[in-house]
């Protein structure tokens, strides 16, 4: 039979001598404060409450187990009498000390997970040189040929000379970090030419450098905002770059970066540069004279044509230039003009593609580097201005619209202007015909440009960034 035996206070003598079956209680200093509690078990335990009047009901509220030697477990008698202290503060506070306690370990279980989660974003937070990475890594994942440029301009223009701001989290960058790698760029002389190369450095500042820097930063800020928010691809393990506001859209567009490559050639110089490729090696001067009769195709998208993409009438392009997520389909007509033009590279296939003039494909920089030679060259001898293939790529369309080729057929020749839902959704049509058309007639024109015959048809009327200039086709 259970014994019930009332003190005003209990010590761990009376404690340990419990019978089986028994009670203690120790009532709390205070009137009204409740008291603590023991009952031992039928196995010896001994486990303690604190004893309430709640609702004009007894309620109890376990504290654990008392201790009964130094080495078992539970709670000393000095530890037992705390917590039921501050069980009474809380009833006299609260008063249901079980919907307090319910609520408060609710709470902490809330901070304690906000705290794991923040040490988990933490560890995925990507600072300023993952976020560059990232934007690259990206950009090779959708296989923009633009990719490896990014690149070599993040490492060259700016994680090599700020190694302070790259290990700093993206989203604390702010526009006057952003103002502080463009002007330190801008004070930057462009590079020489290597060693035992005893040519000249450019003679140019590094505006233009700098804008494509400027413009990719933005870009890059602009992806880091929501790429752990894409639906498209596991973002779990992704870094979290968290970017509120873009930093680097604070700091002014630079202007007048890029107007000297939208000078067109006149019809003479086109023909002096025509004729002047014919002094290149023959597989040079196949490759850059097709570039001209294929209407001015942009370099990273031609010469990366391998045989697969090949046929006997037909050169398969993909434009991956753009916001696009696929790259497009391009294809490009062979004329039988343009068949003979690129003879030498069809009749010895030395590389991974017709546009090779080693075991690789010829470089676009390689390339484009013959045009500008080619500049040099002749504005040198007084027969045409300074040019570089940019300027080339505009004399075709300029020249091509003079034709009368019209804007849509040169959009779907040369790939741009695509972007419209029409373009995008619905149309498939490969305008094959109307692009072998177009081609046709460019190539006959050229040919009356390198043989300094006359051109019937017409006049030209370029316009210039300065005047007006009226030039007659000849």
């Amino acid at each position: 039979m259970a014994i019930n035996t009332a003190d005003k206070s209990v010590n761990d003598q009376k404690l340990k001598g419990m019978p089986p079956a028994s009670k203690l209680t120790e009532s709390l200093p205070g009137r009204s404060r409740g008291s603590l509690l023991f009952k031992r078990s039928q196995n010896g335990a001994i486990s303690a409450y604190f004893r309430y009047r709640l609702n004009s009901k007894d309620t109890m509220i376990s504290l654990g187990q008392y201790r009964l030697s130094a080495r078992a477990p539970g709670l000393a008698l000095s530890e037992l009498r705390d917590k039921a202290a501050e069980m009474a503060l809380i009833a006299s506070e609260h008063g249901d000390v079980k919907v307090y306690l319910a609520a408060r370990a609710a709470a902490e279980k809330t901070q304690r997970q906000a705290v794991v989660l923040a040490q988990q974003l933490a560890t995925r937070q990507g600072s300023f040189e993952e976020l560059l990475n990232a934007y690259v890594k990206d950009l090779t994942a959708r296989g923009k040929v633009k990719a490896k440029e990014v690149e070599r301009l993040f490492q060259t223009h700016v994680i090599q000379h700020h190694p302070d701001l790259m290990t700093r989290p993206a989203k604390s960058i702010t526009g006057e970090d952003i103002h502080l790698v463009m002007s330190a760029l801008l004070a930057r002389k462009p590079k020489g030419r290597g060693i035992g190369n005893k040519a000249k450095t450019a003679n140019t500042d590094m505006r233009s450098t700098a804008a494509s820097v400027h413009r990719y930063l933005k870009a890059a800020f602009s992806y880091g905002s929501k790429a752990h928010l894409s639906l498209d691809r596991d973002v779990s393990d992704s870094k979290v770059f968290d970017i509120g506001v873009n930093p680097a859209t604070k700091v002014p567009t630079l202007a007048n970066t890029r107007g000297g490559q939208t000078e067109s050639l006149t019809p003479e110089e086109l023909g002096e540069l025509l004729r002047h490729l014919d002094t290149l090696p023959p597989r040079e001067m196949a490759i850059c004279k097709g570039l001209i009769y294929l209407g001015g195709q942009r370099m990273e998208q031609l010469l990366r044509v391998t045989w697969e993409d090949t046929s006997d009438d037909l050169l398969h392009l993909t434009d991956g230039k753009g916001q696009k997520t696929q790259a497009w389909d391009h294809l490009l007509p062979l004329t039988a003009r343009i068949k003979q033009i690129l003879t030498p590279l069809f009749e010895s296939k030395i590389g991974p593609g017709p546009f090779c003039i080693g075991r690789r494909c010829i470089r676009p920089d390689t390339a484009g580097k013959r045009f500008s030679d080619a500049g040099k060259a002749l504005s040198g001898s007084g027969k045409t201005r300074y040019f570089s293939y940019a300027n080339v790529r505009v004399s075709a369309e300029t020249l091509m619209a003079a034709l009368g080729i019209t804007k849509e057929i040169r959009s779907w020749l040369l790939s741009h202007g695509r972007n419209d839902v029409q373009s995008i959704h619905y149309d498939r049509y490969s305008y094959l015909p109307e692009k072998k058309a177009a081609l046709e007639l460019w190539g006959r024109y050229l040919d009356c440009l390198y043989a300094e015959k006359e051109w019937d048809q017409g006049k030209v009327i370029l316009l210039s960034r300065k005047r007006p200039q009226e030039i007659t086709k000849s």
